[in-house]
């Protein structure tokens, strides 16, 4: 069940939502900010649903019996939308659709909520859209805005939206998560949690596609096999070293960011047990010695802006031989 109990951490926003239920002061509009996979999804249903309970329990828990619970568990609830990026961004007739829907009064619940997950991927005619809403919402319209990239929304979405910060969850609450979701032995789960990079979402996602796990294990091999003066001339066969690289292009892009994260720590005298890479430190400070600090935050900046570029149909190859060709840069 989707229950604020069965949340792992975030004790401080959900004692906020718990005490804006309590006191009846639950506003128009949130915000859930944090990195991707760590419960800001989660917690925006708990509270949804214990808005909506008939039964609350003295500590704003839901029932999860109740009629209003089951019906947004099942995704069922006429009260209850949650709208998602199609084709990986959230259009206007999306939020067209939510404004001719969030004026009527609920049907069955106190509230009519709406989530929006993954906010940052609204178009910039979908953030205008939503922005009238927000100027002007109805007294019984609840809607919740979900990111990882609060500083892709437009400021004046965020001034109108109370935030609340989700915090990079411990050690040992990821490890708490991903021994209760999956059968993971001790040496899986610890490869999982260093792949992804404290989120236990995308490790559970990972845990389910042992393909991909494979394939982010060998690109890691393959880095420690390879000198960081070799890696620039395989620009035309990249698969010579990176098997499968263009049916795992973003699994790569993500294991680079977080090579490339390393080892400008390691320029900033960072601890080497802040490394996400702590078995391959000596090939990590090789790395480092041979780029610059500044070489390497330009590529750092370059493979995160890939995604984006993903997103506007920039053809993967060119993406592929622009970042090899940054590497042989200094």
């Amino acid at each position: 069940m989707i229950d604020f109990k069965e949340i792992i951490g975030h004790e401080r926003p959900i004692q906020i939502l718990k005490n804006r239920i309590k006191f009846e002061k639950i506003g128009h509009s949130y915000l859930f900010t944090g990195k991707e996979g760590i419960g800001k999804k989660l917690t925006a249903i708990a509270f949804s649903k214990a808005i909506s309970c008939t039964n609350l329990s003295k500590e704003q828990n839901p029932c999860n019996q109740c009629t209003a619970c089951l019906k947004i568990l099942k995704g069922i609830s006429a009260d209850f939308n949650i709208i998602s990026p199609q084709n990986s961004i959230i259009r206007i007739d999306q939020i067209r659709e939510l404004k001719r829907n969030i004026y009527f009064q609920p049907l069955e619940n106190k509230k009519k909520i709406v989530l929006i997950d993954n906010a940052e991927r609204m178009t910039t005619e979908a953030s205008n859209s939503l922005l009238k809403i927000l100027e002007e919402p109805p007294d019984f319209a609840l809607l919740i805005l979900i990111t990882a990239f609060p500083d892709a929304i437009l400021p004046t979405i965020l001034s109108r939206c109370c935030r609340l910060l989700f915090k990079p969850l411990s050690i040992e609450h990821q490890r708490k998560i991903l021994l209760g979701n999956s059968s993971l032995d001790e040496n899986q789960l610890e490869n999982l949690m260093r792949l992804s990079y404290g989120s236990p979402g995308k490790a559970l996602s990972l845990a389910g596609n042992h393909q991909k796990l494979i394939v982010k294990d060998h690109y890691i091999d393959s880095l420690v096999k390879i000198r960081p003066q070799e890696l620039s001339n395989f620009i035309f066969n990249p698969e010579k070293i990176f098997p499968d690289i263009m049916d795992y292009f973003q699994d790569f892009v993500e294991i680079m960011i977080l090579w490339f994260r390393d080892m400008l720590f390691l320029k900033m005298g960072m601890e080497k047990h802040q490394l996400i890479f702590q078995e391959q430190i000596s090939s990590i400070q090789e790395y480092a010695n041979y780029h610059s600090r500044k070489s390497i935050i330009m590529i750092l900046e370059y493979l995160t802006s890939i995604p984006e570029e993903l997103e506007k149909h920039i053809n993967q190859n060119t993406l592929l031989e622009n970042f090899f060709i940054r590497l042989g840069d200094e």
